[in-house]
């Protein structure tokens, strides 16, 4: 199946908007950029993607051809109707999105092409995507509404403004008080340092700000919209809260108000209303690992920093605020377990801690309404919606097949969002050795990759069975997240059927490969592959699991269980979900290899532990991990995914002789998630690649 970039179906709506006349680059730059500053390579770049994907020759064109010192013209025949039909309405607005940003009402009434003739005149596999895509749409209203228990239906009226045109993706954007200037952080495709840009709403010009360090990100508007604190940190460690001046929509002195966490790459800024000080995201300094996120105030001149949130939570901790419009209360997102995310209100005037809400996704921000009555969040589905505070009651604000993430807002309650999903994820399969299976893959330097796993959604979260035979993965291609399963023999087949959205986690196959360990919105479940079913476990005593993996057999899981914020690992029987025994103590994550050795991590204290006759042994004391779907231990080899200055490597341990050796990974400005090895040393890797993203305003009631 086909899959159109959004920005390249953009270009491709333009383009027969004007079938038969010449399109120029500056064209290309009003209607699909509005404007923004694009260079020639970008546009090269869609160019070539459109002609690829329609199999079209640029010396010997069929369906764009190349005006030399003019721009392109679209030469295939299209067939006119006399209004736009509801699919073209939804490929446009939903699809290509053309349509978010607000336009002229004459230009509007002048498009009366029918895309999908077009389409499927030209290229059937696009009318296959669009045809999925409208199915898909069905599906997801369909499980929304009816699974949903937290949200209504839609009730409000809202409209979408796109922003910001640009190549590549902005994130974490907001507006200044004044409504006139939209500050953003932003990177190219392929890129790794962010910088900060802040654009003049009617004209469109942005200014880049010039820091030393190498990225800029999560910037905030003082009330009087004089100055902007931001998060400056580089790839050596070095972090920095600073404040820039700005005056005429231009960038000033810039100062330091305090240094954060060596290797802190994320926070979240909310200024006090006095603007004199403000809040802000931070680590503890004193230990090198990863620690929870605590919530800091500190005044703009670096001096009465105070401490405000001490979060237990096994996951992140506070790791986003926003400010009410009135500056009485401070919204928290709080991290509480891996993959779940519970928002907290603080009363500022009371010190008043009120939990609001749990759900089951890493959200990135809460925004404020106008009135303050009422938080906007993202929904498991990726629609915006409304929690109203004093009812405690949810509803869906928009309605588009593109999730729409991250909603700030500034201190009048005017929202702006990220609309787009930041990386397309998919598998590969690795063979490193001396001689490369040649006959599946190409291999360079040693390394027989192919790209094994892709679709028009997601694919995340691979593992594969012992012997290499097969390989399972969560998908939402459907349109939900299920586990799929794909065979040596080349078929994928969806083999789980969920009544509700989910989060799937943990998966594994079982030594013997016919059953699958998982959990299902943190509950445990074992899934009988052969036989398509389901079984639960119910853990005695506790519903504190945020990780889980195969015990010594298939009768029996290793579960790290939270109390408290205090972890520790357990063998659980499955049947009856009794604890068989505990196995460590501050343990966060452990696995059982093929021979039956338990290794681990803990929370408090770096490196890899091993049981030894009952006691902790520390046999590696570098080691750092990413997830507990990061590394792997089978044939006397320990696998890790690790990530050294935005670099992807594969680290592969000999357990005996502790012997460490690096295997790059053989991509580009790709992103490692999670890896799955087989007996013979075959790896299975997630990876993601950057997709376009873009701002849009939220108008609502």
């Amino acid at each position: 199946m086909l899959k159109v970039e959004l920005r390249a179906m953009q270009v491709l709506v333009c383009l027969i908007k004007h079938a038969g006349e010449p399109v120029s680059r500056d064209m290309l730059l009003e209607e699909v950029w509005s404007g923004g500053e694009v260079s020639d390579n970008a546009i090269n770049r869609i160019i070539g993607l459109l002609r690829n994907q329609l199999g079209d020759n640029a010396k010997s064109p069929s369906f764009i051809k190349t005006l030399p010192k003019v721009g392109y013209v679209l030469i295939a025949e299209i067939t006119l109707v006399k209004e736009i039909t509801k699919e073209e309405k939804f490929t446009e607005e939903v699809i290509a999105g053309s349509h978010i940003d607000e336009r002229d009402a004459k230009e509007r009434g002048s498009v009366k092409r029918k895309l999908f003739s077009v389409l499927y005149e030209h290229s059937s596999k696009f009318i296959l995507v669009f045809i999925s895509l409208v199915s898909l749409a069905s599906w997801l209203a369909f499980q929304y509404f009816g699974n949903n228990p937290f949200v209504a239906p839609l009730q409000h009226s809202t409209e979408l403004k796109r922003l910001t045109f640009l190549d590549g993706q902005e994130f974490s954007p907001v507006l200044s008080p004044d409504g006139k200037y939209l500050a953003f952080s932003q990177r190219e495709l392929g890129e790794k340092s962010w910088r900060i840009g802040m654009m003049e709403i009617d004209s469109r010009s942005i200014v880049y700000l010039e820091d030393p360090m190498d990225n800029q990100g999560y910037p905030a508007f003082s009330p009087d919209g004089s100055k902007l604190a931001y998060l400056s940190f580089d790839l050596t460690g070095r972090c920095k809260i600073n404040m820039v001046d700005l005056a005429n929509g231009e960038f000033g002195l810039i100062s330091t108000i305090t240094a954060c966490k060596s290797q802190m790459q994320a926070t979240s800024i909310a200024w006090k209303l006095s603007g004199k000080s403000l809040f802000y995201i931070d680590e503890d300094h004193q230990y090198d690992y990863l620690t929870e996120k605590k919530i800091f105030s500190i005044g703009i001149n670096g001096d009465n920093k105070q401490q405000i949130t001490q979060p237990y939570s096994i996951g992140r901790g506070d790791y986003s605020l926003s400010l009410s419009p009135d500056g009485r209360y401070l919204a928290m997102v709080r991290n509480v377990r891996w993959y779940q995310t519970q928002v907290i209100l603080l009363s500022l005037e009371t010190g008043i801690w009120q939990d609001l809400f749990t759900v089951d996704i890493i959200l990135h921000t809460v925004a404020w309404t106008r009135d303050g009555s009422s938080l906007i969040y993202r929904s498991l589905t990726g629609h915006l919606t409304k929690f109203n505070i004093e009812s405690h009651s949810h509803s869906q604000l928009t309605n588009i097949m593109q999730p729409i993430i991250s909603p700030i807002s500034n201190q009048n309650g005017e929202i702006v969002a990220v609309l787009g999903d930041f990386f397309r994820t998919e598998v590969w399969r690795l063979e490193a050795s001396q001689k490369p299976s040649l006959d599946k893959c190409s291999a360079t330097n040693n390394i027989c990759s192919n790209r094994y796993i892709y679709s028009n959604g997601k694919n995340d979260r691979a593992t594969t069975d012992f012997n290499g035979t097969k390989v399972a993965f969560i998908s939402d291609r459907t349109g939900v997240p299920e586990i799929w399963l794909k065979k040596n023999d080349g078929d994928e087949i969806k083999i789980s059927n969920f009544e509700t959205i989910n989060n799937i986690k943990d998966l594994s196959f079982s030594l013997d490969g016919e059953k699958l360990l998982g959990r299902l919105n943190s509950k445990p479940f074992i899934f009988y592959v052969k036989e398509h079913k389901i079984k639960f476990i119910e853990i005695t005593n506790t519903d504190e699991v945020y990780s889980v993996s195969w015990g010594r057999d298939a009768n029996s899981i290793v579960a790290t269980i939270d109390n408290l914020g205090q972890s520790s690992l357990k063998l659980i029987d499955i049947n009856s979900g009794e604890i068989i025994k505990n196995l460590a103590g501050g343990g966060e994550y452990g696995k059982f290899s093929d021979d039956g050795l338990f290794y681990f991590t803990k929370r408090a204290d770096g490196g890899l532990w091993m049981l030894v006759d009952g006691s902790e042994k520390l046999i590696v004391d570098n080691f750092n991990i990413r997830s507990n779907l990061s590394w792997s231990v089978i044939n006397g080899y320990l696998y890790n995914l690790v990530n050294k200055f935005g670099s992807y490597n594969l680290e592969r341990i000999d357990i005996k002789t502790f012997e460490k050796i690096a295997i790059k990974l053989p991509f580009e400005g790709l992103r490692g998630h999670s890896i799955s090895v087989d007996s013979s040393g075959v790896v299975y890797v997630v990876i993601s690649k950057a997709k376009d993203i873009d701002v849009i305003s939220i108008e609502y009631n």
